[in-house]
């Protein structure tokens, strides 16, 4: 074998081979690393899926804003203010500012009106301060005689209702989300309930119709309403 294959051919051949071996290992080397660093890199099926079946979070909404105060969503007939019998034939208070613009005035001149009921007749008793005309009748803008009156007493009336009315605009224009109309927190007595306030517009309405039938009455009849004076 030597004969025919020198000792140099015999090493080249060796030194060859074993650099092919060497080469090969390697490369096999090599393969397995990166197939094992794309394996582990890659992610798990179950993984996956996981994330797929992992419902989002809950949006979470904004809380509810406050409710509206009376106010300002009243209707006709709801019931809210008192008195309220749903009679709006020419529906002047279609909406909840024109029914809160038209109690307030109702109920004013509902208050005036109690007054007025009460103090004509009172005064044609009485005689208070010698007002009445020559018949009897007391001092009005269809009977008269309101030049007599002092000048010092409609002062105080005008001063009074200045007060009263700047206490009703500072409840209807403040902070207050339970005012209604009306409400001027003015309740010495603590007499304050729905009871209260039907018989107030209930009792005001009548007024109102009273004391106009008064002055109708004297102004067409030429004479008092009554005619007994205690003090004439």
């Amino acid at each position: 074998f030597q004969a025919y294959f020198p000792s140099t051919v015999l090493r080249r051949i060796c030194r060859t081979k074993i650099m092919r071996c060497t080469t090969l290992n390697a490369i096999a080397l090599l393969t397995s690393v990166d197939a094992f660093t794309s394996v582990s890199v890659l992610p798990s099926r179950a993984s996956i899926r996981m994330q797929e079946t992992v419902p989002p979070p809950p949006i979470e909404m904004p809380p509810a804003p406050p409710p509206l105060p009376k106010i300002k969503t009243m209707r006709v007939g709801d019931g809210t203010l008192a008195g309220d019998a749903g009679f709006d034939p020419m529906q002047l208070a279609d909406s909840p500012d024109k029914l809160a613009f038209y109690r307030e005035a109702e109920i004013k001149h509902a208050r005036l009106a109690m007054l007025a009921a009460f103090g004509w007749p009172v005064s044609e008793i009485t005689n208070f301060g010698g007002l009445l005309n020559g018949d009897g009748r007391a001092p009005s803008l269809l009977n008269g005689g309101l030049g007599n009156v002092n000048g010092v007493y409609w002062a105080a009336v005008v001063a009074l209702a200045v007060y009263w009315e700047g206490q009703g605009l500072d409840k209807q224009f403040g902070k207050s989300d339970d005012y209604l109309p009306g409400m001027l927190g003015f309740d010495p007595l603590g007499a304050d309930s729905p009871t209260m306030r039907n018989a107030e517009i209930t009792n005001g309405r009548v007024a109102m119709v009273a004391i106009t039938a008064y002055a109708l009455e004297e102004a067409i009849t030429k004479a008092p309403i009554f005619p007994i004076s205690l003090f004439h």
